[in-house]
Parts: structure tokens; sequence; C-alpha cells
């Protein structure tokens, strides 16, 4: 044996073989595609429903009107509108925790991130609305409970989506409300301050909403 041969022997001897990825047999993969796009639509069609209801609910309470002339949304029918609107949300948050988790499904997630920009965006616009609604002074503690609790649900639903992620980061997601609570905050000033119009007794909850936020 040569010195070059002696060589490449002793450099192989620690070399180990590199793993060769196994493919998935056709059927398997083409079971596997055919589970995660099922999955795919479903989850995103559950969550896309129960957050498009969530946020007509929303509106409905926040302009104090009806959703449905024959259906008002008060406090004795309230609770019969988040039950089914929870569970549909909830479904799909399983359903889609499975297949991104589970069977690596990498349409789903792009689907989810367009869901909690829209969700984000969804809270922002109600924040903006909310600070008109506390600026023109015309709420009462009810009011303001329905508004936190509002808030509440949007938040818990928006955290929710953002955990199905896998490398999830709410940097980005935070800039727009860090935004608008500055902008409230100059709102407040400015409303108890220099505006000769206004209630004092009301800067406790507006105060109280803008820390919570």
């Amino acid at each position: 044996m040569t010195n070059d041969e002696n060589n490449f022997t002793q450099a192989n001897a620690f070399h180990q073989p590199e793993p060769v990825p196994t493919q998935p047999s056709g059927k398997n993969g083409a079971e596997n595609v055919a589970v995660r796009t099922v999955m795919t639509i479903i989850s995103s069609a559950t969550l896309g429903l129960a957050l498009f209801s969530g946020a007509m609910v929303a509106i409905a309470l926040l302009a104090e009107k009806f959703v449905d002339i024959e259906n008002p949304i008060d406090r004795s029918t309230l609770i019969y509108k988040a039950v089914p609107i929870g569970i549909t949300y909830l479904i799909g948050w399983i359903i889609a925790l499975v297949s991104i988790r589970k069977l690596n499904n990498i349409v789903l997630p792009i689907l989810i991130n367009i869901y909690a920009w829209l969700t984000i965006s969804g809270i922002s616009l109600l924040y903006i609305a909310i600070i008109f609604k506390l600026y023109g002074q015309k709420h009462d503690s009810t009011s303001f409970t329905k508004y936190m609790v509002m808030m509440a649900i949007l938040f818990a639903a928006f955290i929710g989506l953002h955990l199905l992620l896998k490398d999830h980061s709410l940097l980005f997601f935070s800039i727009p409300l860090l935004v608008i609570n500055l902008g409230h905050l100059f709102t407040i000033v400015y409303h108890y301050v220099y505006s000769r119009q206004v209630i004092n007794e009301f800067l406790w909850s507006d105060s109280s909403h803008q820390t919570v936020s």
C-alpha cells in the first residue's frame, strides 16, 4: 500500500458517513399532504369565522347597536354569542396546533401570521374608537368595564394565535399599540389640562384604561 493510500484510509477511518434522508413512500407522502391540506382549510376557516364574529360583536357593543334587529346584544344575550365563538376558536386553535407542531405544516403558519396582524389591527382600531368614546366622556362604569372586557378578549385571541407560531416574537406587534398608547396619553393631557369642557371625575377611568392598555 502506498503512502497516499495509507493516508486516505486513515482519514476515512474518522469520517462518519452522512445519513441519507429517507424519502417517504408515494402513498404516505400523498396522505400527509392531503391531511395537512384538510387541516389547513378547517383551521383557517374556523379561526377566521371566530375572529370575524368576535369583531362584529365588539363593533356592535362599542357602537351600542344591534348586529340583528331581532337579536340585540345585551347582557342577557352576550354569553350566548361568546360561547359558540369561543368554541369555534378553540377547535381551530387545536387543529392548527397539531398541524403545525406534529405535521410540520408550512402553509398554516403563514395564514396564522396574517390572522395575527389582522387581529392586532382590529385591536388598534378598537383602541382608537375607545379613545374617542372616552374623550367625549359619554361613558359610565358599565361602559368602561365593557371596553376592558372587549380588549382583554381580543388580546387573549391574539396571544393564542401567536403561540401557534414556533418562532414567535411580540416586538413588531407591539409597535402600533405603543404608538396609540402614546397618543392616548397625549390626549389625556390635552383634555384635562387645556380643554375647558371636561368632567374631571372621569380622569381616573381614562387614566386606568391608558395604563391597562
